[in-house]
């Protein structure tokens, strides 16, 4: 199934310039930015999109650790993968990061801390004839990425927390969503995905493999107020919000294109 979304993602970069569909009412009042920098070389990454711009991306902790075991097991399916002469074995990988930024638009400021941790589990499925490679399960996965945001124009800045969470389980997925808040505002994050595009031709295409992970859509209370649109690497913000909201949005938007892990379904 990988090997199947990957093929999806090619054909859909390929064949057509793929975007984000936002809704109607949204996208006559919010303005659309074209993100330049999330692409190339990470040392000394910078973005900028619209009136915004970030220092030097500083990143640390590029830690990860991979444990490989054989498993014993005398359940009934698994003796049926010995006839097969398949052999299984429990993986355990595990991954952190850090990064660190200021993003400002000549008349407010932000800086942002962010750290990132994933633990996955799999099950490895491998032929002892190595030409046949192998293929691995995973059996749970947890990830975390959390950020703290604060405006350093203010006198007393107000501490904001962003958190993305995505847990999956044997037999059960959970998509990847999380929130934006300083105790009194909420903002809500929602995973977007899209299962059509428009090809060269003008035709409506369905994406091979089903609906493919496309960015996210940040929420409040009932609307919608901004978009990160990862397939255009554009970010969308509603027009009449406050100045210090908007510095806000635009320092999460920027921590989401940052971090390392995105699609983490297709694991």
């Amino acid at each position: 199934m990988k090997y199947l979304i990957l093929f999806g993602w090619v054909l859909l970069l390929s064949c057509s310039a793929a975007k984000v569909a936002v809704p109607g009412e949204f996208e006559k009042a919010a303005t659309a930015m074209k993100v330049k920098g999330v692409n190339g070389w990470m040392i000394n990454q910078t973005l900028t999109f619209g009136e915004y711009e970030t220092s030097p991306v500083k990143r640390g902790w590029d830690f990860s650790s991979v444990w490989q075991a054989s498993r014993i097991s005398f359940r009934p399916e698994d003796q049926i993968l010995k006839v097969f002469d398949i052999n299984t074995d429990n993986r355990s990988l595990k991954e952190r990061s850090k990064l660190q930024f200021t993003i400002e638009n000549g008349k407010e400021k932000a800086a942002v801390f962010a750290l990132e941790k994933l633990s996955e589990k799999q099950l490895v499925f491998k032929n002892r004839n190595p030409r046949w490679g192998e293929v691995a399960a995973t059996t749970n996965l947890q990830y975390a990425f959390s950020a703290a945001i604060m405006l350093v124009s203010e006198k007393q800045p107000e501490p904001w927390q962003l958190v993305m969470v995505h847990k999956e389980g044997r037999g059960e997925m959970v998509e990847e969503q999380g929130y934006l808040t300083n105790g009194d505002v909420q903002f809500t994050i929602e995973t977007l995905r899209i299962g059509s595009y428009t090809n060269k031709k003008g035709k409506e295409q369905k994406v091979l493999g089903g609906p493919t992970f496309a960015g996210y859509e940040i929420r409040f209370e009932d609307g919608v107020v901004g978009v990160v649109d990862l397939l255009d690497n554009q970010v969308w913000m509603v027009n009449d919000l406050d100045p210090a909201y908007k510095m806000i949005l635009a320092a999460a938007s920027s921590s989401l294109l940052l971090k390392q892990q995105k699609d983490l379904s297709s694991r």
